[in-house]
Formats: C-alpha cells, structure tokens, sequence
C-alpha cells in the first residue's frame, strides 16, 4: 500500500509529544510493508535538520520538507477576523506547499494520503484535486479546540481572554466543518472518536493510539524493585516542560496539597524535579523536594528514580512521559487528567482526581513495596499490548485496506 503521509512539522528530532507520536505511526505503517512517503512542513520553531538524520531513514520514506512561516502576521490576522475565519488554521496554508503537494501527487498513486493533525487539512481540495481517488484520512491527535479553549478558561487580562476565546470558537466551527471532508478519521484514543461521532461524522473511526519500540519492555529493571544505591527512601519523580503552563500548575498543586502529607507519613521519601525551563532555585524552600533544573539525558534521568507523578489538572494530548515509562517498568501515580486519553486503570496505573486521595495512593504504594514492583509489571504489559508501535502499524493497515479504493 502507497501512503503519503503529510505532517505540519517535521516527526524527527523527536522534540516532542506530537513528533513522537507522527514517528511512532511512520514506523509502524514502514515495519509492517507500506510505501510511506513523508511531506512535512518545518518552521523556525520546528525545523528540519535533514544533515542530521538517519540518511537511511531519509531515504526510505523519501522525506521532503517545505519552508512555512507561521509567525503572527497581523495583516492576515485581520483578513482572518473579518472573514470569520480560523486563524490558527490558515497560518499553516501556503501557496509553496501546495505547489509542491501538487508536484508529489503526480509524480505517484497513493492509495492513502494520511494527515497529521488537523493543521494540514487546508490541503484537503489540492489532495482532492490532484489525487482524487485516494482515501483521505485525518489523524487526530486532539480535538484542537481544547486546547486554546483552555487557554482562554485559564487567562486572566480581559483583552488577551477576548482574543484567546475568539481564536477558540473559529478553530472549533473549522474542525467541525472539516469533518464534511475526509473519507475517515484515526483517532489517538475512543473518546476522541467518540467526539467526532457527537459532532455527527458518519464515517469510518479507527483508534491508534500512541505507540513506542517495545522490544526491550520484556522484564522488570532490578533498579525499579530494589533500591539501589545507599538512599535509604523511594524517589518520585516528575520531569515536563517547565514553560508550559498546565505542567507549573500541576506541580504547584501538587506540592501544596498532595506533597505536604506524604513527605509527613514518609519523611525519608523524595520527589526529584527535572524538565527544560526549570529554575533550579523554584520551590528551594519545599522538603524533600530535589530540584535539578535541566537535564540532558530525560531517559537517564527517568531510569535513576521509583515512580513517576503526573500532576495534571489541565491539557490535551498523550502524555508521552507514561507510555515511556512503561516501557521502561517506571510505575506511574496520576490525576486522572493526566490519563486522559491513554484508556488506562488503576491496573496499570494509580490515578486519583482529589488531593487527598491522591496523597492516599501515594502512602498506601511507600508502605508496600512489592506494590511497585506490581505496578512496573502492569505498565511493562500495557507498553507490550497497549502502545506497540508496530502492532498499532499493522491494525491501522488492515483499517484502510478495508477503506481504499480500488
């Protein structure tokens, strides 16, 4: 099967959530047989290294990158808010991309042209133009509307509030209206297709969720059961984009209302804090807390600690920190917020959505060590059966050859 697959930025360097999760689904359509081809647009913010990568890579799903411009314009910005319509969107069409998107889809036949987010459904006519019997599919990583829905909800100048909710409802009639042009739609979770079904989309929804290598999660790390090294306590650890703002605010909920009584039962336990924009000398003043500020090896880090804590009371999105940590046999404690999405128990996980029940889960795992040791066998099965990313390649496969038309 020839599928073209069209991302708003580029999968690789995997900075991120959405990067990995645009590699993970390129992996697993190419592991499994398919003739990927990789168009991605890159911006300054988001740029593409083509020196940098895998050559071999490259080459096989013969990336191509276009130059986009998405800065604010305040020009188009107006255009956009006379004519009603969504500007978040229309910073990500150009005249460049389509030209080149028009040259690539008559130099081949795909079979699939799969979009990545719905930041490149602008090019929905130029696909249907130029490739008009291919099946056009949506990868939704998120209802979008949300996220900048919770922006506005979230902010507290009146003027900034204004243009944050507008910036909200156009983005949200846009991705309702898109949904009259695609053939189908993959979503990253059930309830994200469950949205699209509410909004009344009558086409086929197929679920892929977030996926990762899983061929070392195999065994439980010795370093996740006993204790290494001469610390004495259990080490919880949060490590997230500390510029991002619902990661300060779970961070500071969670030392102000969930920490104080843990650190109180548990005296000798620690929670060591690490992620990029973190200053060193936040919450000096809190105990137990170790605060590292930066670090260059998230993985390392990671593999140096007990259990990992995700605090969030807001956002969208999977949060790629819990699958890796499966992976990796790191058990996991949680706001249900910070679940959201990945379809996930207390089996796997201990979630909790109050305070003080969260602070419970917390005491009851530090006073039963071998319930981390359960909790690492449950995540290390979730990341085999849940999240691998070539299981989740082969079953997206089987969808749109269901789908294609012949």
């Amino acid at each position: 099967m020839r599928i073209l697959q069209i991302c708003h930025k580029p999968p690789r360097p995997t900075v991120d959530g959405g990067c990995l999760a645009m590699n993970a689904i390129t992996n697993g359509l190419v592991n499994n047989g398919a003739k990927v081809k990789l168009l991605s647009a890159f911006t300054k913010k988001h740029p593409l290294p083509l020196e940098s990568l895998d050559s071999d890579y490259v080459d096989e799903v013969d990336l191509e990158g276009v130059p986009l411009e998405t800065g604010l314009d305040i020009r188009d910005a107006y255009i956009a808010l006379m004519n009603g319509d969504s500007y978040n969107i229309s910073r990500f069409y150009s005249h460049q991309f389509a030209t080149i998107l028009k040259r690539v889809l008559s130099r081949a036949r795909y079979d699939v042209v799969h979009l990545e987010s719905l930041y490149t459904t602008p090019y929905i006519d130029t696909i249907r133009a130029h490739a008009p019997n291919a099946l056009v599919s949506l990868r939704s990583h998120n209802h979008e509307f949300q996220i900048w829905e919770q922006r506005w909800k979230a902010t507290r100048n009146p003027i900034n509030r204004l243009a944050l909710r507008h910036l909200t409802n156009t983005l949200e009639r846009y991705e309702k209206s898109v949904l009259d042009k695609v053939d189908t739609i993959v979503s990253i979770s059930s309830n994200e297709g469950m949205g699209y079904r509410n909004w009344g989309f009558s086409g086929p929804i197929h679920v892929a969720g977030f996926g990762i290598e899983t061929s070392n999660a195999n065994a439980v790390p010795e370093a996740k059961i006993t204790r290494s090294g001469s610390y004495p306590g259990v080490k919880l650890f949060h490590l997230g984009a500390m510029d991002w703002g619902p990661n300060r605010e779970g961070i500071d909920w969670f030392l102000e209302e969930v920490w104080p009584a843990v650190h109180r039962s548990h005296p000798n336990t620690q929670f060591h804090l690490a992620g990029k924009g973190l200053n060193p000398a936040m919450w000096a003043d809190v105990p137990g807390l170790v605060n590292h500020g930066e670090v260059k090896d998230a993985c390392a880090f990671a593999q140096q600690h007990d259990m990992l804590v995700v605090p969030l009371l807001r956002g969208a999105g999977i949060r790629v920190k819990i699958v890796e940590s499966f992976s990796l046999g790191i058990p996991v404690i949680s706001t249900t917020m910070g679940v959201q999405g990945l379809e996930i128990n207390n089996h796997d996980s201990l979630i909790q959505a109050e305070p003080q029940d969260l602070a419970d889960a917390i005491i009851a795992v530090l006073n039963s060590p071998d319930r981390l040791k359960q909790l690492s066998e449950a995540g290390l099965k979730a990341a085999r059966t849940c999240f691998d990313q070539n299981k989740i390649g082969s079953e997206l496969l089987e969808f749109y050859g269901q789908h294609v038309r012949i």
